[in-house]
């Protein structure tokens, strides 16, 4: 398999189709989640926890995927993660439920891509071979995805995020400063900042 962008599922990931700016694919987390955990086949998407309660109150979120078997949710962060105050501090407060409810929870940031080192950083596995073979901008002034198109709580997430894949941090900054003269589109002066 060919893995590429990812999205939330492989049918978002089809629909999606090819990146126009790189002519990369794009590939549903729940294939990556295959790769990453081949032995592992409870993988739920989409769905309410059953009876989950936090100080006697129901709670009522569906995570993009569980794993009951590895106490795992792992969640997708679209662009929509990013450009709104009220979602970046809801999925704070669901995070913390679930690490609540006796979750791992692991954030798949959209611009982030799994090479080797970002599925150990995130999953805390070692693969032999990177699953994404790139080294590519994740992020453009195109698509609207660089932080000057989010809202400053998801711009600075963003940062925050990039900083933990010094990698791929630096490829997005290299390929954003190659725009010359666009700092009000590319915000690249802000992922600086993050830059080891």
């Amino acid at each position: 398999m060919k893995f590429g962008f990812i999205r939330e599922t492989t049918e978002k990931a089809i629909k999606a189709g090819i990146d126009k700016d790189t002519g990369i694919c794009r590939t549903g987390l729940n294939d990556y989640l295959k790769a990453i955990f081949p032995n592992i086949d409870d993988w739920v998407h989409d769905k309410l926890i059953p009876n989950a309660t936090i100080n006697g109150k129901k709670v009522k979120t569906r995570p993009d995927y569980r794993s009951e078997e590895l106490k795992i949710i792992v969640e997708f962060d679209g662009v929509p993660h990013y450009q709104s105050p009220i979602v970046v501090r809801e999925d704070i407060r669901k995070t913390n439920d679930y690490i609540r409810l006796g979750y791992k929870v692991v954030r798949v940031p959209f611009f982030i891509y799994l090479n080797k080192y970002a599925v150990k950083t995130l999953f805390g596995v070692d693969m032999n071979e990177d699953l994404f073979k790139h080294k590519v901008s994740s992020i453009s002034i195109k698509q609207g995805t660089t932080p000057m198109f989010f809202c400053p709580a998801g711009a600075k997430r963003m940062c925050e995020e990039f900083a933990r894949f010094q990698d791929q941090l630096k490829v997005n900054i290299d390929y954003l400063e190659s725009l010359n003269d666009e700092e009000e589109l590319t915000g690249v002066s802000m992922l600086k900042k993050y830059l080891e």
